[in-house]
């Protein structure tokens, strides 16, 4: 049996395991812990050559279990993106060659647009999310990065 079957042989013998952690790290969200446990899946396989070969399934059960547990207190500590407002100052008033918020709007991809303008009419995030079916937090990363890059432009 190669690597790469018994990893799967051994999610599958824990993956209750592993979803019940994740559920309690997700506060009962489902897209939330579908994520962890993808999160814990992907570092459980670039870790899985550390589990001590010959390994007894209680010692197996016990190096998920932690191993689960460490990427989870990972991922929590990692610091959540925040929502930045649109600055006021984005366009520079004194600037007769300014570009007005329609200019700024059409240098931007159709989805990046998209989400300026859901958030400029006042959408949450967690409602631009619902809409255009992202996460979250993606929704948080690229307002950010729209921002940083409309500012950079500007300079």
């Amino acid at each position: 049996m190669n690597n790469h079957e018994a990893y799967t042989e051994m999610l599958s013998r824990h993956r209750q395991l592993v979803w019940s952690l994740c559920w309690t790290r997700a506060r009962g969200d489902r897209e939330r812990c579908r994520d962890l446990v993808q999160d814990v899946s992907l570092s459980l396989w670039e870790h899985y050559g550390k589990l001590r070969p010959g390994a007894n399934a209680f010692e197996e059960r016990a190096w998920v279990a932690w191993h689960t547990r460490t990427v989870l207190d990972h991922l929590h500590r990692r610091p959540s993106p925040t929502l930045v407002p649109l600055p006021d100052n984005l366009i520079d008033e004194t600037d007769d060659s300014r570009d007005t918020v329609d200019e700024l709007l059409a240098r931007l991809a159709d989805a990046d647009r998209q989400l300026v303008q859901l958030r400029l009419e006042g959408y949450s995030a967690d409602e631009i999310a619902e809409r255009m079916g992202l996460r979250r937090d993606t929704v948080y990363q690229r307002l950010h990065r729209i921002i940083e890059r409309l500012r950079k432009e500007k300079r």
